[in-house]
């Protein structure tokens, strides 16, 4: 089978683009034809996009669409247009965690192409009450997480060393980890923060960590994929604090890695993590709240290296294995 992924690509960065790396891998593993064709492009070029996608898609049975909300919705403007046309299976995955005020504010656009696809797809049972609530079609399947147990580390100690993987943006809410982390650092001045990844904000993040007089904060600027394990794994505690979200891989990859997890119980997460169980989770932007929970890690070491085993254990279902038989029945073919 020929499957084309459309999306709005980057190569070697986490999100849409890193999902779209590990999909195209695995269906080029089982033998079938994968190829990425990119809606991200300068304003002028995108009124090109449906001519491109039209010569370039003829030879591809399916269409799966990668799309999320704004602009992020391109893709399943172009691809689900051009598809219908050339008479495509369109199958559409729709990730971020804006999604409900994006279909709220875009009804008559998002149930245009929504309900022209042959499947759905939604990440998380966030989504999935998004779809309902606007009557869409859909199927959940989950994010694919690539496993290796080799990443796996089981903690003796639970330091006060801690990471955050995401982007430097504005709903990444690194601003509330650097408040909490001020609060922990008076009590254990050892204490460590790694910032991994760059954006929009990573100078005015940097300029408030010399105003707040924080200690042992690293900044790493942008890593590539294949380098996120080895800046986790010099780490104890995984840290995120998003305003919103949906299904982030970067919380995998963390429990994967063995790490306990500590994130804003917001859009798709409280799916993934369950508080007390595989992770702890407390109220968006709540610093004081987060600084409790990073200093509770750190003073309850048997029950905390406890649920990051449980968090490592909980990642198994997201194994390709696992997941492929579904899609490939929104593809129409045999598992």
């Amino acid at each position: 089978m020929n499957v084309l992924l459309i999306c709005n690509y980057k190569p070697k960065v986490g999100g849409i683009s890193g999902q779209v790396d590990i999909l195209q891998k695995m269906l080029q593993t089982d033998g079938h034809t994968a190829e990425v064709f990119n809606t991200k492009a300068p304003l002028l070029q995108r009124l090109g996009l449906p001519f491109k996608l039209r010569s370039t898609g003829k030879d591809f049975d399916v269409f799966h669409i990668h799309c999320c909300s704004n602009w992020g919705f391109l893709p399943a403007v172009v691809g689900v247009s051009v598809g219908r046309r050339l008479g495509k299976r369109i199958v559409l995955t729709y990730h971020g965690g804006g999604g409900e005020k994006f279909f709220d504010r875009h009804p008559k656009l998002v149930r245009h192409y929504l309900t022209r696809t042959d499947a759905n797809i939604v990440l998380s049972g966030f989504l999935a009450q998004v779809f309902e609530k606007h009557g869409l079609p859909f199927v959940t399947i989950p994010n694919i997480l690539e496993l290796d147990d080799s990443r796996f580390r089981q903690r003796e100690m639970l330091q006060p060393n801690y990471i955050c993987t995401r982007a430097h943006e504005p709903l990444y809410n690194i601003p509330c980890i650097l408040r909490a982390f001020r609060k922990v650092q008076s009590i254990h001045p050892e204490a460590t923060l790694t910032l991994v990844g760059g954006g929009s904000e990573h100078e005015n993040l940097v300029r408030m960590a010399e105003e707040l007089g924080l200690q042992n904060v690293t900044f790493t600027g942008r890593v590539a994929n294949e380098d996120i394990y080895t800046y986790l794994d010099r780490a104890d505690i995984m840290l995120s604090a998003p305003t919103v979200d949906n299904m982030p891989v970067s919380v995998l990859e963390a429990m994967n890695a063995g790490l306990l997890v500590i994130s804003s119980k917001v859009g798709g997460v409280p799916y993934m993590v369950k508080n007390n169980n595989t992770g702890l989770l407390f109220d968006s932007d709540d610093s004081d709240a987060l600084a409790g929970k990073m200093l509770w890690a750190v003073d309850n070491q048997t029950v905390a290296r406890a649920i990051a085993l449980q968090g490592h254990k909980a990642v198994s279902r997201y194994r390709w294995e696992n997941i492929k038989e579904q899609l490939y029945k929104a593809y129409g073919l045999p598992a």
